[in-house]
Parts: structure tokens; sequence; C-alpha cells
């Protein structure tokens, strides 16, 4: 994996962060052993000085025995200085003049004493030597005995020096340095010396001729060694796990971005391309259906434009799928419930697919499951896109030759708890769809589809025909932010199965309920003269659509391309067209009409088709402006290739309907009635 600069970056800081935190450790580490060092030698120059002090009294002792006699016997030496000398491991003895040892402490060491000799140092002071012993030479007010001496075993010493333990000492008296064993052993440990301590005390003692150098060395034990090396390794590896993770956290949300970026690059050229081609298909649907509507000739020629129709259809939902994915992607993406006649509704889904049918050699079965309520509120536009998206990988990519669609109304139950939509307004149910089809089931691949946008599976065959990856992703942002539900279930060999759950309302009208179906419903998809085109579809309406009495539109549009199909197809359906193409002459067009129709006993309805982007102006600030001249009977319509969501202002102008191309004559009509506004 390779890592950005900015990622780098922060594993490098991480790694300098990680070391300045084990210097620091270290620094904590060491000064906690020297104060741990500290204490050891406190307590070893403690030691040391109660010993001196015992000792210095010990020989002021002795010197005042001698001062308060006139004359001290040897027995009488030998008995107080034994006593006095036994329990502090020294002895004590005098010297005569000519420097011989007179009275002894303890004749046990008297031939340890004669072996040994007096001498007078070269600044005339008198020193004795004994063997294994430190020896002080004091000076008494006693004429035969003149010199008194003062000797502590090494042996001794170093005894009581072996009793500290964990602590190099060394004691220096004289001309001869003791030490203890653990001194020996630190020769060997290189790596604790790298944290090893010393300190030392030097006493001078001029009124005794002497003086002695205490020394106390403490390297830290295996242990707290061990200790030390388990903390900064720990710290060490979490340092680098920590940078790791935060590189990784950071190389993440890069790729994300550039992922993000990527893929609106892409949704851009796509929404780009989308509004470009919204109205070549409305003109490619208008012309084919005059064709339609016009010709008398074949079959083969009537299969021909249901097919241009079928494709013209196709694309419009691939232009829809970017703009709904656009929405779903932001956030910004919610449903426009309207009243809708279901079964009637459902009707057209199956018209949809007959012209599909016939080239692709597959049957659609629908099932209504339960009872299927007349009207209802429904984002009708939004769950047709999802119903045939479903439906469209199900009979492109499926081997099998039957693609069962079931739909079933769900209403809540009068104990359930109310549910609330985006809006926060209380939802009455679900819509249930199933589409299962028996071809060879979805690929890895393919089901990585459905949480990424643009993926396709490229090692599929179908995959070559169509698809830019977000029509799967697509559909499941759509259902779970308008707070449905959807499941994929896909088998080797035994088909894909896709169930979701679309929101809807209840209608203010009073519900009639079509009975359940005992069997399934069977559409036989076939193409036949005889066959009424689906309104959807091929925006053809049928005869019972048609108003009794013609209405009038005024139909604003800049494009002449526009201008010709629209009014072909509204005329064709016993609308009375009148054209504009910009504001002075959608001003001339409604003063026309209402001047012709101003001395009748009722004005006849009027309908005002405005497509928004216009050369000078858009459609929402010319409805104004008309509004503002006293033209406030007409019924005025937005035409668009953007949705209502999309239009700045939109949510200003509550009481227009927006529709989007192509033209849904259909929609027109329904929308023309007074219905109430929810």
């Amino acid at each position: 994996m390779k890592f950005s600069r900015l990622a780098s970056l922060a594993f490098t800081v991480g790694l300098m962060g990680t070391l300045l935190v084990d210097i620091a450790l270290w620094k904590h580490g060491e000064a906690e052993l020297a104060k741990q060092h500290q204490s050891r030698a406190e307590k070893v120059f403690e030691s040391s000085r109660e010993m001196l002090i015992q000792h210095r009294i010990m020989m002021d002792a002795l010197q005042a025995f001698f001062n308060a006699s006139n004359e001290v016997t040897k027995a009488e030496f030998t008995l107080f200085a034994k006593d006095l000398l036994k329990i502090k491991s020294a002895i004590a003895f005098t010297l005569d003049p000519q420097l011989q040892p007179q009275y002894i402490s303890d004749p046990a060491f008297y031939e340890a004493i004669d072996a040994g000799g007096a001498h007078t140092e070269p600044n005339n002071t008198i020193s004795y030597e004994v063997e294994d012993f430190a020896t002080i030479v004091i000076s008494i007010d006693e004429p035969k005995h003149p010199y008194l001496v003062y000797a502590v075993s090494y042996q001794r010493l170093q005894q009581k020096m072996e009793g500290n333990i964990d602590i190099c000492e060394r004691f220096t008296l004289g001309n001869r340095t003791l030490s203890n064993q653990e001194c020996q052993t630190y020769e060997d440990r290189f790596f604790a010396s790298l944290l090893g301590f010393h300190s030392e005390q030097f006493i001078d003692l001029p009124e005794y001729n002497t003086s002695y150098r205490l020394t106390v060395d403490n390297l830290p034990t295996n242990a707290e060694m061990l200790s030390i090396a388990q903390l900064l390794f720990g710290c060490t590896l979490a340092g680098l796990v920590f940078s790791l993770l935060v590189s990784l956290m950071i190389q993440n949300r890069i790729d994300k971005e550039k992922q993000r970026i990527e893929s609106n690059s892409k949704l851009a050229l796509l929404s780009t391309l989308n509004h470009e081609i919204r109205t070549p298909i409305n003109a490619v649907l208008g012309y084919a259906n005059m064709l339609k509507n016009k010709t008398s000739g074949s079959v083969d020629g009537e299969e021909t434009l249901d097919k241009i129709i079928w494709s013209a259809n196709l694309l419009n939902t691939v232009a829809q799928n970017t703009l709904t994915y656009s929405k779903a992607s932001s956030g910004t993406l919610s449903l426009h419930y309207q009243e809708v006649n279901f079964p009637l509704f459902l009707n057209k889904i199956e018209d949809y697919y007959r012209a599909f049918s016939d080239t692709h050699k597959k049957l659609l079965k629908v099932l209504y499951v339960g009872e299927i309520p007349t009207h209802i509120l429904l984002d009708d536009t939004k769950f047709f896109q999802l119903t045939t998206n479903f439906i469209n990988n199900a009979f492109k990519y499926s081997t099998g030759d039957l693609v069962i669609f079931s739909v079933r109304v769900r209403p809540f139950s009068s104990n359930s708890t109310a549910r609330l939509a985006r809006d926060d307004k209380p939802l009455d149910g679900f819509v249930r769809v199933a589409i299962k089809d028996f071809g060879k089931g979805m690929s890895k691949a393919s089901m990585t589809a459905i949480s990424q946008p643009f993926t396709t599976d490229l090692k599929s065959n179908e995959a070559l025909k169509s698809g830019i990856g977000i029509g799967l992703y697509t559909c499941k942002k759509v259902i779970e932010s308008v707070g449905g539900s959807i499941r994929i279930r896909s088998r080797k060999d035994h088909g894909t199965l896709v169930i979701f759950q679309f929101p809807f309302r209840l209608s203010r009208r009073e519900t009639e309920r079509l009975p359940s179906h005992d069997t399934s419903t069977i559409v036989s998809v076939d193409i036949s003269p005889k066959k009424e085109n689906n309104t959807y579809a091929s925006n053809s309406v049928i005869n019972q659509h048609k108003v009794a009495n013609a209405q009038h539109v005024i139909l604003v549009d800049d494009n002449c391309f526009n201008l010709e199909v629209c009014k072909s197809m509204l005329e064709s359906n016993g609308f009375i067209v009148i054209t504009a193409k910009d504001e002075r002459e959608a001003i001339n067009a409604l003063d026309g009409f209402y001047e012709v129709h101003q001395h009748g006993t009722e004005s006849p309805s009027l309908t005002v088709l405005m497509d928004y982007m216009l050369e000078d102006t858009d459609g929402l600030t010319l409805i104004s402006s008309l509004k503002e001249l006293g033209f406030i009977r007409a019924k005025y319509f937005i035409l668009s290739a953007n949705s209502k969501d999309e239009i700045p202002r939109s949510a200003q102008f509550p009481e227009i309907p927006f529709l989007q191309k192509p033209l849904d004559i259909m929609a027109i009509s329904t929308l023309r009635g007074e219905l109430p506004t929810f």
C-alpha cells in the first residue's frame, strides 16, 4: 500500500512523538532509580556516621578512663576496655615510651599486636600497624603509657558491608580499601551500567590523624531493567501501531475523498449529459407517438415504433438514475407524495414491459397479494424508477425466461407505533415489492455494486451490454434514504430475489379496495395493434381521460422542437394549443385568449405549460410576472428536465405543479383537476 505525503508525514510525526515519549519514560525511570539509589546511599552513609560516632565515644571513654585515675593498672584496663569494646568489633592497647605494647583490652589478640610495629611518620606522628586491623594512635596523659592505640577489625567491617545487598559499597581507611561482594557482580553488567549511580562521602578526623572514604554505587536489578525494557517496548509498539493506524485512517480518508471526487466527476458528467438528453428524449418520444398515432401501416412498423419508445424510456430511466444518485449521495433526497390511482399505476408498469418482452422473449408475471387500495399517496416517480430498475436488471441479466413481480400494500395496524418520514409526518404503511428471476444468480462483484457506486461485474458477459454502475447503488440509497428497507438474496443457478418496502400514506378520499386475487395475475406480454399502449411509456392518453369539452393550453418554450412535439401530443389528445417562445408572446397569447372569451357566459379552463429554462428568464419568474399582470385564473405548470427539489426557489411556489421531461400528458390531466394539497 502506497502512502500519500500527508499519511507519511503523519507516520513520521507519530514516530517522533513515540521517540519523545520513550525519552520521557527513560528520564522518568532514571529519576526513579536515582531516588532509589539516593535513599540507599543515605542509609549507608547514616550507618557509617553512627558507627563513627560510636567508635569516637569508645575512644573518648578510654581517654577519660585514663584521665580520671592517677594510675591505671593492667587488670583495670583489661576489664574496662574488654567490656566496652567487645560489641563494637574493636580492640585497644597502650604503648610505653619505647612504643611497645603494654596494656591490651583482649589478650587473645596479643600475638597479632606483638607482630605489628610502631612507626614514626615524617610529620612526627606515631602510627602502629596491626595485620587485618585499622589503627588510630591517640596521645593520653599517662607517663608510663603515653599512647593509646584503637584498632578496628577489617574482617568485622567486611561482614557489616556484606549485609548491604543490591549496592556496591567501598570503604577506604588508611591505605586499604574494602568492598562487598556486590561490587564484583557489577563488572559483568554492561547495559545496567548505563543506568548506574555513584555517591561518595569523605570524612576527615584531624584530631585522630586519620580519614576515611565511603563510596556507594548502585545498578538497577535485572527485574528493574526488565520492567523498564517492557515499558519502553510497550510504549514504542503502541506508538508504532497508533502512528500506523492514524496514517491508515488519513490514507483511507484521502482514498475516500479521491473516490468521492472521482464519483462526483463522473456524476457531474452524467448529470450534464442527463440535462442535455432530456429534451431530445422528449422529442423522440413525441415524434414516435405522432408517427404511431398517424400511421396505419404494418404490424412490423408499429413494433418498431414501440421499440423506439421503449428505448427512449429506458434512456430516460438512466438519466433519472443519475439525478437520483446525486440527491441520494448529497442527502437531499426527499419524497413528493401525491395521490395515485394505484391499480391503474400498476397497470402502467405492466404495459411498460409489453414492448420489451417481444424483443427478449421473456414473460413478466404480476401477483397482487392481499387487497390493493384504489387511491394512496405515493411518490410514484421514485417508486416507478425503483421498480423498473429491478425489473430491468431481472430482464437484462437473468438467463431465465420468467420474472415474477409481486405487490402487496401493508398498512400499519392501529396498535403499532407511529412511524415518521423524513419530513416528520406519520407514515401509514409500506408497499412491499418482490421481484424474482430464475437466472444464474448474482456474482460477488455484482453484489458489491449494491454498496459501491460505479461498480460493475467486468467478468460477466452481460456487463458489456449496458450499465454505468449506479443502478443498484441508487436503488439502495433511495430506499434507505426515505425510510424503507431492501433485501437481496441470490443463489448460484437459482436466480435472485429482491424485496423492498416503499412508504406510502393514505389518501383523504374514501378508499376503495380491490379484492384479493386467488390466483396470480399473469400478464402475457404481447405487442398487438389491438392493445393500448401505456401512457407512461408512450405518452398517449386513453380515451376515457379526454375531457368532454376541449381544454386550452398555452405552451411556452424557447425550443422549437419541444413546441412542435408537445403541441402535437396535446392536440392529438383533445387540447387546443397556443404556442409562445418568450415573455412577450406569452402575454400576447393570454391577452388574446381572454379577449376572445370575455363575452362568454363561462370562460373555458386554461392551462399554461411553461418550460423552466427560457432564454431571457426562468419559468417561475415569468409566472410571477404574469400573475402580477392579472392573469391569475389560469392553471400554471412548470416543465423541466430537473426535478422540483433541484430548481431554485421551487419551495416558494407550492401552488405550481412541476412536471419532469419527457412530457406526461396523463399527469397534466390528473393535476389539472382540483386535487387537494398534501
